[in-house]
């Protein structure tokens, strides 16, 4: 009998042993009630009313399924890779009392801090950012496209719109000048029309129009510019039209293509027209790959195992993006 009962024991315990401690698994993530409360919290702070389960899971499911994929890609996460975001957040944050209330919410429980603030930070910022739009492989059949777009203009300048909408481009002109910046001409014709007399129309675009002026600025008219521009998130090929020296901006006579509006890849200083001097510019500008469908090639093979069965149901219902997830 007492070999029965101490059997009966081992059994129970074993049993507990085997019972989940987490509600949520996201590849090799564990998700606990714990977790969630303290992202609850967070989501708070941020956006008030938001403090539900389902939420947190959301944001918890999304910020570890980035930290996978980069795992998946062969990049380095790891203790030392969270702390140094830690000290990144506090070194350059631009909202020192949402940081505050933000710790306030962990207390001294640095782990859980990691955990389900800084490791989803991380992963979201260093996906997109510095493999995204980083990595020329991920970008390279739109890179070829601006490629043999490039190659086609520089041959036969003149065909500049016609060779675009050969392959599907778009092409337009751009009115460009260091004092207004690159103002679409039916909108800057439009805006006009519509400010008081005298009143000049708003500039746009200042910064692209300097990194331009400066790139086109010693091309001959109608040539192509023989490189392409790389902006965050696309290609830019520019042909210059004319340049019409020391007439004003709002006077230039184009139609023109609004380019993308990016911020210039970090190379080469920028040294602007001189004031007043205004370039017409043909431009095609070619997108570079979607984001959503370069991150689910990966991130929907990642299995999410979700326990809480009114959880799962919750999250699947409110949630539009988690029909994508690969649930087990």
């Amino acid at each position: 009998m007492k070999k029965r009962y101490l059997m009966l024991a081992l059994a129970l315990v074993l049993l507990a042993g085997c019972k989940k401690t987490w509600v949520a698994k996201v590849g090799s993530v564990e998700v606990t009630e714990k977790d969630l409360q303290d992202r609850m919290k967070v989501s708070e702070i941020y956006y008030p009313n938001s403090g539900k389960r389902y939420i947190a899971l959301s944001q918890l499911v999304q910020g570890y399924l980035d930290e996978e994929v980069l795992k998946q890609l062969g990049y380095k996460v790891d203790e030392s890779t969270w702390e140094a975001e830690s000290k990144r957040i506090d070194e350059n944050t631009k909202a020192p009392d949402v940081l505050k209330k933000l710790k306030a919410v962990y207390s001294l429980d640095h782990a859980g801090y990691i955990k389900t603030f800084i490791r989803p930070v991380y992963g979201e910022r260093y996906l997109y950012n510095e493999v995204f739009l980083k990595v020329p492989e991920i970008h390279k059949e739109q890179r070829a496209k601006a490629e043999k777009f490039i190659q086609q203009a520089a041959a036969k300048p003149e065909a500049f719109k016609e060779l675009a909408q050969k392959m599907g481009l778009k092409a337009g002109e751009l009115k460009v000048s260091e004092k207004e910046g690159i103002q679409p001409m039916e909108e800057s014709e439009r805006k006009k029309a519509l400010e008081p007399e005298g009143r000049p129309p708003e500039p746009a675009g200042l910064e692209q129009a300097k990194f331009m002026i400066d790139k086109v600025k010693g091309l001959e008219d109608g040539k192509v510019l023989s490189e392409i521009i790389e902006w965050q998130e696309g290609y830019q090929i520019l042909r210059l039209v004319r340049k019409e020296t020391g007439v004003p901006a709002q006077e230039g006579k184009a139609h023109l293509l609004e380019p993308p509006k990016m911020h210039p890849s970090p190379e080469g200083a920028v040294n602007a027209g001189e004031e007043g001097e205004v370039y017409i510019i043909q431009s095609v500008s070619i997108p570079k790959r979607d984001y959503d469908e370069w991150f689910w090639s990966y991130a929907a093979k990642i299995p999410i195992n979700i326990v809480d069965k009114a959880l799962k149901a919750e999250l699947l219902k409110e949630v539009g993006w988690t029909s994508k997830l690969k649930l087990e």
